[in-house]
């Protein structure tokens, strides 16, 4: 729909501004509250320089910029996107949406964003790993040491999963995002825990509880009336036929890993990489039967390059391979998946992350030098349509 579109145009054009300072030393502060100091502003269109998470919401498309905020990119015809605006968000690295509300890390904070009134509110102290080790993350990445979704660390996720019910319709997140809406129910993972909010009132989330969780996770996955969630040393499944209260069923253990996780039927799809915190893993795809969710067992698995993002569709998977580009896999047969490689696109550097639009038969791809969108009507032969590329 072009509503979202037209509203974040007017508000551009009244230069309506959520907040007032505008010091661009991202990371120069110390304490929580001179964090918070920091504007939270709507701009014009701004250089994409560090691409990070995506994110499609009706005819929109997010882009998180690494530690500054999200490009907004109105995508109704993919064959030419436009960017539109950027939201200024200070420490930045995750989005998700809901109706006309953009959910959004804040350094610490969880914040709201109307795209309709520009209002914002904010959670105070949601994410409790800040302090550390996204820190440092955000000074590697913003010195030059590595881009957004090649370094492997408890931020990441995935979130492309469909929702189960009620409320206004949700967007769908790549897999490197670790935020997931399912209905009225928001889903963040935060080092070793998942932190769940209520958002009936989507513009005040309201935090339910922690879970606990043995090691780091990375990944989050609705699926049906259950969650698929992926950490360094396993996946992790919970029942979530009540969505505020989620509910360990079993793990599927495996080696010291980053993996996002997807699932299809009764088959869920594992990437494990090495790199970041994960120098110990081994690179290979794992697929794994969940008939019995009580009792996950591997299938098959296979050895990749430097597997990343990825999202399955029916029996095609989409997977990103590092250095090796985008590759796209027919997986009816689960023993021979490599030998039914249906498509490849190796010119794409650091592929990291991927989005099938269902809506219009599209394909989204991220990698290290921008954005590219296929049709993807044929999956055997992919046609690349558009690129929204690094500004240098």
């Amino acid at each position: 729909m072009k509503y979202i579109y037209l509203c974040l145009i007017a508000l551009i054009a009244n230069s309506l501004f959520w907040g007032c300072n505008s010091d661009n030393n991202e990371l120069s502060y110390k304490t929580a509250e001179e964090m918070r100091q920091k504007a939270i502003e709507l701009k014009t269109s701004q250089p994409l320089k560090n691409p990070g998470k995506i994110y499609i919401k009706d005819d929109m498309l997010l882009i998180n910029e690494m530690g500054k905020g999200i490009h907004l990119v109105f995508n109704e015809n993919p064959a030419k996107p436009k960017k539109v605006g950027f939201v200024k968000i200070p420490g930045n690295i995750d989005v998700a949406m809901k109706g006309d509300i953009i959910y959004a890390d804040n350094y610490m904070d969880l914040v709201t964003l109307n795209t309709k009134t520009g209002e914002i509110k904010r959670v105070k102290g949601a994410f409790k790993t800040f302090e550390k080790e996204r820190r440092e993350h955000l000074l590697a990445i913003n010195n030059g040491a590595e881009p957004i979704g090649i370094r492997g660390t408890q931020f990441q996720a995935v979130s492309n999963g469909k929702p189960t019910s009620g409320g206004n319709p949700t967007g769908v997140g790549g897999s490197m995002a670790r935020f997931t809406i399912v209905g009225n129910t928001l889903y963040v993972l935060d080092g070793n825990k998942m932190i769940v909010f209520d958002i009936t009132e989507p513009s005040t989330p309201s935090k339910i509880k922690e879970i606990p969780l043995e090691f780091t996770v990375e990944t989050i996955f609705p699926h049906e009336d259950h969650l698929f969630i992926g950490g360094t040393e396993g996946m992790y499944i919970y029942d979530n036929t009540n969505p505020q209260n989620p509910l360990f069923l079993s793990k599927f253990e495996h080696a010291v890993a980053c993996d996002p996780v997807v699932v299809a039927g009764d088959f869920a799809y594992i990437t494990l990489r090495s790199g970041g915190p994960c120098d110990r893993a081994i690179n290979q795809l794992d697929v794994v039967n969940i008939s019995n969710l009580n009792n996950p067992t591997l299938v098959s698995n296979y050895q990749m390059h430097n597997p990343h993002g990825l999202s399955v569709k029916e029996n095609t998977l989409f997977l990103c391979d590092g250095n090796q580009g985008l590759k796209v896999f027919d997986v009816t047969d689960k023993n021979k998946i490599l030998d039914n490689l249906q498509y490849a696109d190796r010119d794409i550097r650091k592929a990291y992350d991927v989005i099938p639009n269902s809506e219009n038969n599209t394909l989204i791809v991220v990698g290290l030098e921008g954005i590219f969108q296929y049709d993807a009507i044929d999956p055997e032969k992919l046609v690349r349509i558009s690129e929204i590329t690094i500004d240098v």
